[in-house]
């Protein structure tokens, strides 16, 4: 009967490593993504359509518009992402003059995986149009808490900026305002720190902007 070598016992050892290894990559927790402002994930993607009869100009419509797979988000956000969910819609300008494409985008977060200002972000939401853009990322921390946290990034965020710019006149205080705190950022947009009008128990950092 042949007899066979069994296997070198440092062979063994390094498959048992190398086992144990794969076994320590597979539990290990996904790290957490921290988040500053101005960093939004595309959710969204525009089909291809080379028969489209639009001008070169003009925006796609709702017909080529749908919601990333999980796999098509930056490498960054893939593993935080729960889900991505889109609602779009082929609309009119109120004074008619052009065709809008609302589109109202919104993924779903793990639980504790991303932080913006050290405060847990449960959902992101990015609202766009031709003449609006409404992007937040939902705190799930109640106003009280968040909010300090959030005026102290936002604030220093600027002020950084500012020194980087060499642009010593940049207001970077975060101003009242009747729901929250709001700090302007040129003549059409600026940031918002509010509670979540449909849940108290969130907070909304938003960067927003309308022609």
């Amino acid at each position: 009967m042949e007899c066979r070598p069994l296997l070198a016992p440092a062979a063994a050892s390094l498959l048992l490593m190398a086992g144990a290894h794969a076994r320590a990559e597979d539990n290990r927790a996904p790290h957490v993504l921290h988040v500053a402002g101005g960093d939004f994930p595309a959710l969204v993607m525009v089909v291809p359509d080379d028969h489209a009869s639009h001008a070169l100009d003009a925006a796609p419509g709702c017909e080529r518009i749908r919601a990333r797979r999980l796999d098509e988000l930056a490498p960054g956000w893939r593993q935080h992402v729960v889900r991505v969910e889109l609602d779009c819609d082929d609309a009119m300008a109120d004074d008619e003059s052009e065709a809008l494409t609302a589109v109202n985008a919104r993924a779903q977060l793990h639980p504790e995986r991303v932080r913006l200002a050290g405060q847990p972000v449960t959902e992101v939401r990015l609202m766009d149009s031709q003449r609006w853009g409404d992007h937040q990322y939902v705190l799930a921390t109640p106003y009280v808490t968040a909010a300090p946290a959030l005026r102290r990034f936002v604030e220093d965020t600027c002020r950084e900026q500012a020194i980087a710019r060499e642009a010593v006149d940049m207001a970077c205080t975060m101003l009242k305002a009747d729901d929250g705190l709001y700090l302007p950022a040129g003549d059409t947009g600026g940031i918002w720190i509010h509670a979540d009008p449909d849940d108290a128990t969130r907070t909304l950092y938003v960067e927003a902007w309308a022609d």
